[in-house]
């Protein structure tokens, strides 16, 4: 007999954005398992819609969208209107520029505040519409970021409309300012009281926030319906098409930008040893930070290779990469920021293409490293393991270059049974026997 389940989650369908696809995937599949999935969610950020999470929108029927007091959204849509009618986008400013000066901390900090306060606008205007919601809930499911979700969740087991609560995390517990330390801990500690089963998107993540005695990982995953037919893919071009999409820039406090030189370094050996042409490499790039991902390749003497598509939809992005020959990312693992393991990484891993990961840091043995050994698909170099790692990455690119060259496929090591179980249906179907304890 099927549950009745209540998500909550601010990212959801079809917002573009990579946060909203967790909570929508497996509320996509546990509707197909037969239960009834109920949502409430946020607006989102900005206006972007992806068409292919609405269409996983499309098999949910109760769905309420809260809209919350969020001023820097609504200000950032008045601006790209009046852009949009008067003058061209202003162009990006750069890294340096964005990041220093005492205005710009300023700014940061004021920021950060509204950030937190459209939070607890969303906490108090979903915590009113629970009373909207008929009948009582066999579960809540809840999943971070922001902070309000879990709030909100907790309130409705109080009230008795749910029977238990699933608290997930697809990221780690952070703040917006340091004094804000002692409630974060009082919030761990309500976590761990109160919700009744605890799970994150990595043992990382659990470990970061105490929870590695009594938590689960649920890794993010990917859905192989998200892929377009073959034909929509971009037309191969005779070219090594080395392709990544995403962000580039620091997006942790504390962390440097995400680094793609080892590969680019590795690409020019190739081709200072003549074991590749420079007209043979192309490097894609899809996201919004094109002068970074060309001031990296051009430090390692490859900033013409570049090919820019600039901020496209997942759909796009999706197309991009079934067109890659290799699938490059990159991510960090150190103490303070461990366990990491995007969303990004399950979306290559049904493209059944090699990935690359370049991982920043001063830790050894990353997830995304055991997740692409375990898989065979791929290579993971780690700036911690040093020369042995490049190394490496050298021999798997003179590999790759070779077999490109015969014209035989570049993913000779994939293990099925391994990919499998990070497939959306499958974490679903896991999730779904913590629902039923």
């Amino acid at each position: 007999m099927g549950m009745r389940i209540l998500i909550i989650s601010y990212f959801f369908a079809p917002q573009n954005a990579m946060g909203a696809v967790r909570p929508s995937k497996l509320a996509k599949y546990l509707s197909r398992m037969g239960h009834e999935v109920t949502v409430l969610c946020g607006p989102g950020m900005n206006d972007r819609r992806d068409p292919t999470l609405a269409r996983d929108l499309m098999a949910l029927k109760q769905v309420h969208v809260i809209r919350e007091w969020n001023p820097l959204r609504d200000r950032r849509a008045r601006s790209a209107a009046a852009s949009a009618a008067t003058r061209p986008p202003a162009a990006q400013p750069s890294a340096a520029a964005s990041r220093g000066g005492a205005l710009h901390a300023v700014k940061d900090a004021v920021y950060r505040w509204l950030r937190w306060q459209a939070d607890r606008s969303f906490r108090r205007r979903a915590i009113a519409a629970l009373d909207e919601l008929t009948g009582t809930y066999d579960v809540v499911l809840s999943t971070y970021a922001p902070w309000s979700v879990h709030e909100i969740a907790r309130a409705a087991k109080r009230r008795g409309l749910a029977r238990r609560w699933i608290a997930d995390f697809r990221d780690e517990v952070g703040t917006a300012f340091a004094w804000q330390k002692g409630k974060k801990a009082r919030y761990l500690r309500m976590l761990r009281r109160e919700a009744d089963v605890l799970c994150a998107a990595s043992q990382g993540f659990l470990e970061m926030m105490g929870f590695e005695d009594i938590g689960h990982v649920l890794s993010n995953g990917f859905d192989r319906e998200d892929l377009p037919p073959v034909a929509d893919a971009t037309a191969h071009t005779g070219r090594l098409r080395v392709v990544y999409c995403g962000m580039l820039s620091m997006g942790r406090k504390g962390v440097g930008d995400r680094d793609l030189t080892p590969m680019f370094r590795a690409l020019a050996a190739l081709i200072k040893r003549g074991q590749l042409a420079r007209s043979q490499v192309t490097l894609v790039y899809a996201g919004g930070e094109s002068a970074l991902m060309r001031r990296q390749a051009a430090a390692c003497g490859m900033g013409d290779l570049v090919e820019d598509h600039g901020l496209v939809s997942r759909e796009q992005s999706i197309a991009l990469q079934r067109s890659a020959d290799i699938l490059l990312m990159a991510s960090w693992h150190m103490a303070a920021q461990r366990g990491i393991l995007t969303g990004k990484l399950f979306e290559y891993m049904m493209m059944e293409k090699p990935i690359v990961c370049c991982m920043s840091g001063d830790l050894p043995g990353s997830g995304v490293k055991r997740v692409l050994e375990e898989t065979g698909m791929g290579l993971c170099v780690e700036q911690a393991s040093g020369a042995a790692d490049e190394a490496a990455l050298d021999a798997y690119m003179t590999e790759l270059a070779c077999r490109w060259k015969q014209g035989k496929p570049l993913l000779s090591s994939k293990n099925a049974g391994e990919v499998e179980q990070y497939a959306y249906p499958a974490l679903a179907a896991r999730l779904e026997g913590w629902m039923q304890r």
